[in-house]
């Protein structure tokens, strides 16, 4: 086990870490210089309101429980909206433009915080790989602007995974300071989805395994089952930390003793009777196979990602099958941790099968320890290559490989998460396959593609004229925010003069319409608008 982590001692020099840097000041650069070209998701508009909700909460000195209130949101935590409706108060952009900042942010925080991770078990080499990785993952990379859920989540479980790596090196008793910032970052993580809780088991299997190993090698059960209880008592602070932070966000949570349980039973069972694409077929998302999200890994992630896990397995397999006696020492306990933390998640959608809908959104925690554990795969395999030409030869790959990350990157902007690998022919491949824009952050592009054409066309309603009706198939505010004066939206397509529509199997052209305009990435459609209007009208307001 301890050669699979030989790239730690390998002597690496310093300038990996000077690239780690380089990459998080290039992603922070591109952040700042985009984050204002992202469409509106679909939950974004209710996210508002909830923040503000929670802010009422405050504001009314703990009276106002519309926020408890407010559709199903009370089982979702404010740990995101309510900073985010707070900084959209004293933020000079627009209220979207600050939570995709915001976002956005937290996502580089997860990329920091990932590649810190990989430098802790691998060295610098490896801690600028995963910089490389998580950066120039589409799926990641979209996300991080407009899913103020999932990546807010998956940075929180990261950090968490991170500070178990730290405390690994502690045992058995945790210092003050890795506790309080372990208790503070699982209390931020919790309220952002109840499901931070994984992070505890992620920090207790090893802890367990540790345990496990003492017993095994002959330590007397007295002094391992004291351990343990040193163990636990200096990780209980941590705990009351965490319920704390997370009642001041998630102020639900605290209104009765059991309603974080009820949160987590309601989110593996949630209610949800939609149907589900997948491999070209509708599947209720009550009833998805057992390969949905494997599936979903395979044809949504950069192929390079994929050869380093593969890396990763194979050189953990070899590792454990030359290690006949329990691993000794802390390092393979930080490597078993972070491996549990990418495979159990995975693993538990198999064998549960819990609804799932919208792709892997939910499952985007993952991708950090998987990113992790690739690097860790390349750097070994680097280390593994003894002659310099094919040494070369693989780091080369590994840079073209880089590089159609980053084409894909630039191709698919403003709508990187809609990314598929070459293993499917890519987005163009995927349609009709599997979902894409399922977000429908699209529909903001398409609406400005209406406008302008309606204006270069002298087409838009003179002064004084009713305004043109426009029906949304897709969450109306994603495309309404967008509007000039002159449209407005209208909640049956009958009564619609265009609509604006995502490519979903539940967005039809209606009969008689005319194609406007298309949004497109990578040749795939993903929204487009329809001139409703009977054609001697159309002709009659020119």
């Amino acid at each position: 086990m301890r050669r699979f982590l030989a790239g730690k001692a390998s002597g690496v020099p310093r300038p990996f870490d000077a690239l780690s840097l380089t990459v998080f000041a290039v992603a922070f650069v591109s952040v700042l210089a985009t984050f204002r070209q992202y469409g509106i998701a679909w939950d974004e508009q209710g996210e508002t309101v909830y923040g503000a909700l929670l802010i009422k909460y405050y504001a009314s000195h703990f009276q106002d429980h519309s926020a408890f209130e407010f559709v199903n949101f009370r089982f979702y935590g404010g740990g995101f909206e309510l900073p985010a409706a707070l900084l959209g108060r004293i933020s000079p952009f627009g209220e979207y433009e600050t939570r995709h900042l915001t976002s956005a942010l937290l996502g580089l925080t997860g990329l920091v915080a990932t590649s810190r991770l990989a430098r802790a078990l691998g060295g610098e080499r490896a801690g600028a790989l995963a910089a490389v990785l998580l950066a120039l993952n589409p799926v990641f990379y979209g996300h991080m602007f407009i899913n103020a859920r999932d990546v807010p989540f998956a940075t929180g479980m990261v950090c968490c995974l991170l500070l178990t790596v730290r405390a690994l090196d502690e045992l058995p008793a945790l210092r003050a300071r890795t506790a309080a910032l372990f208790g503070l970052t699982l209390g931020l993580t919790m309220s952002v989805r109840v499901g931070g809780v994984l992070a505890l088991l992620f920090f207790v299997a090893p802890v367990a395994v540790w345990l496990a190993v003492r017993v095994r090698s002959g330590v007397p059960r007295a002094v391992v089952a004291r351990d343990a209880m040193r163990s636990a008592g200096t990780l209980l602070p941590a705990l009351v930390l965490a319920y704390a932070v997370m009642a001041v966000f998630w102020p639900w949570a605290v209104q009765a003793p059991l309603n974080p349980l009820r949160a987590l039973v309601m989110f593996s069972r949630f209610p949800f009777d939609g149907l589900e694409l997948f491999e070209g077929k509708l599947v209720a998302a009550r009833a998805l196979p057992a390969s949905y999200l494997p599936m979903l890994l395979v044809v949504k992630q950069p192929v390079l990602l994929l050869a380093g896990v593969a890396c990763a397995v194979g050189f953990g397999i070899v590792a454990l099958r030359r290690t006949a006696d329990a691993p000794g020492g802390r390092e393979p306990l930080k490597l078993i941790a972070v491996a549990f933390a990418a495979a159990f998640p995975i693993l538990y959608f198999v064998v549960a099968r819990p609804v799932l809908y919208n792709g892997m959104r939910h499952f985007l925690f993952v991708l950090p320890p998987m990113t992790v554990l690739a690097a860790l795969g390349l750097d070994r395999a680097l280390n593994a290559v003894r002659s310099r030409g094919l040494r070369g030869a693989l780091a080369a790959a590994i840079t073209l490989a880089g590089g159609a990350q980053l084409r894909a990157l630039v191709a698919l902007h403003p709508d990187q998460y809609v990314y598929f690998n070459a293993l499917v022919g890519g987005a163009r491949g995927a349609q009709g396959r599997y979902p894409l824009d399922y977000w429908g952050t699209s529909l903001a592009q398409a609406t400005h593609r209406l406008v302008d054409e309606l204006v270069l066309r002298d087409d838009a309603p003179k002064p004084g004229s009713p305004p043109y009706k426009v029906y949304v198939c897709g969450n109306v505010w994603s495309a309404a925010s967008f509007f000039p004066s002159w449209l407005t939206p209208v909640e049956h397509v009958e009564d619609a003069d265009f609509q604006i529509a995502i490519a979903q199997f539940y967005c039809k052209h209606p009969e008689g319409s005319r194609p406007v305009s298309t949004v497109t990435r990578d040749g795939a459609v993903l929204s487009y608008v329809d001139d409703l209007r009977p054609h001697d009208a159309e002709q009659a307001t020119r």
